[in-house]
């Protein structure tokens, strides 16, 4: 028996709903069936897939028969072919000789790093002075990317870089949702746009790559000293132009998604007063027991309710809110035949709001983690991905997220200036407020 369904709508409906509200259409297809149909042309056929054993299928067990197709393409026009975009045997490569980046001696050091950038911040944030929470939130994981992956202070040039990046994730989403690509050699608003923030971000790149050439020693301990002492499977070292888009890619992947995540959490404990309560609590009882010598690391391990709400944040409002694979040959999954050139979209941000899996799902309960992710069908809950394309830097990113929420939650419980309304998602490359959040730090 087939597990496939047809979606009841037009196949035009289903175009023009998708780009009105792709999060609410996805929504609304969640229990339709384990996977279903767009009623697309039978030359692409398109298909939501809703079954956490069919996310395994593609993410895990046929990976290899999947490529990221359309969504890489528009990203490669601003990352180039780095990790995020590169597919089969040089995504492979890639991985290998990136994968020391993120050995546990390195996040150690990164740990530290978090810390005191935040520290930073939270010297500077005036008691009862409103903040927009998502440009700050932005600049502090810039500053603390840009340090732990290139060794590369940003003080002077943090607002015109976050700027930049924040131009090439809103024209990339636009890109990835409009039925024409249209290359930058067309000069549309979008495309000068667009040409000139990578430019930004290239010459603080090859500034960053011209300045390890020259001091390598000071550079020893980063991800661009990595790659300078990196040799390929042929002997060769990694040319400058692969640097770049390893750099690139890190930069916006590596620092974005947490940042919208960090807003998510502040906006969520601002509604749940209970949840930060115990958070807080949880904060200032381990920083006693921590004591002054205590590292940053150590201290990420202590913080078991502050990661419980990370995670319930991530569950909430996963910043990478969905994921495309393309099938090149027919394959087979479950019983159920899929023709070539079949597209496949999957959402965590509609998986993790499945009733029948988290009962209350709409709910944000950080305490329905407490017996961890494991309780659930491996793949209802996966916000970094899974399988080889998996995020690689998923354990920086939760030390990063939890470190931030630490430091600042030590010193500040965060309140929604009024006369905003709720916050309603915004899904781009990852998943923001959409228009921000103006936010009010209250000293504790």
């Amino acid at each position: 028996m087939t597990r496939i369904a047809d979606i009841p709508t037009s196949r035009t409906a289903n175009f023009f709903r998708f780009q009105r509200d792709p999060l609410g259409f996805l929504l609304d297809a969640l229990h339709m069936g384990d996977v279903v149909s767009l009623r697309t042309s039978s030359f692409r056929p398109t298909f939501i897939v809703n079954s956490p054993e069919f996310v395994q299928e593609i993410l895990v067990h046929q990976e290899e028969r999947f490529r990221k197709g359309r969504s890489s393409n528009v990203l490669r026009r601003t990352v180039g072919d780095g990790l995020l975009t590169s597919e089969d045997h040089t995504h492979r490569e890639q991985k290998k000789y990136l994968k020391p980046v993120f050995y546990k001696e390195r996040l150690q050091a990164y740990a530290d790093i978090v810390v005191d950038e935040t520290n930073r911040l939270a010297a500077v944030l005036e008691d009862g002075v409103p903040i927009p929470m998502h440009d700050v939130m932005m600049r502090l994981t810039l500053g603390i990317i840009a340090r732990s992956m290139f060794n590369t202070e940003l003080d002077a040039d943090k607002a015109e870089l976050a700027a930049a990046v924040d131009d090439t994730i809103k024209q990339s989403a636009k890109t990835i949702f409009s039925p024409i690509i249209l290359p930058f050699t067309v000069p549309t608003p979008g495309n000068v746009t667009h040409k000139r923030a990578i430019r930004t971000l290239e010459t603080m790149i090859y500034d960053a790559i011209a300045s390890a050439k020259r001091e390598p020693e000071r550079y020893a301990d980063s991800l661009l000293g990595l790659l300078l002492d990196t040799v390929d499977e042929h002997g060769q070292p990694i040319p400058d132009h692969e640097i770049r888009d390893q750099m690139m890619t890190m930069l916006l992947a590596g620092h974005e998604t947490t940042a919208n995540a960090l807003v998510w959490s502040w906006y969520s404990l601002d509604r749940e007063p209970e949840v930060a309560g115990r958070l807080h609590h949880e904060l200032d009882q381990t920083g006693k027991q921590a004591g002054a010598q205590a590292g940053a690391f150590e201290r990420f391990r202590t913080l078991s309710y502050t990661k419980q709400v990370i995670q319930e944040t991530l569950r909430l409002y996963p910043p990478a809110w969905a994921i495309l694979r393309e099938a090149e040959q027919e394959l087979t999954m479950l019983g159920d035949v899929f023709p070539a050139k079949s597209s496949f979209l999957i959402s965590p941000y509609a998986i993790h709001r499945n009733d029948h899996v988290f009962g209350d799902a709409a709910a944000f309960r950080p305490e329905r983690f407490d017996d961890g992710p494991g309780q659930w069908p491996r793949f209802a809950y996966f916000p970094f991905g899974g399988g080889s394309r998996g995020c690689i830097g998923t354990q920086f990113a939760m030390i990063e997220a939890v470190l931030i929420m630490a430091v600042l939650g030590e010193h500040f419980r965060f309140v929604s200036v009024e006369g905003q309304s709720e916050a309603e998602p915004e899904p781009l490359v990852s998943l923001r407020i959409k228009n921000g959040r103006w936010m009010v730090p209250h000293r504790r």
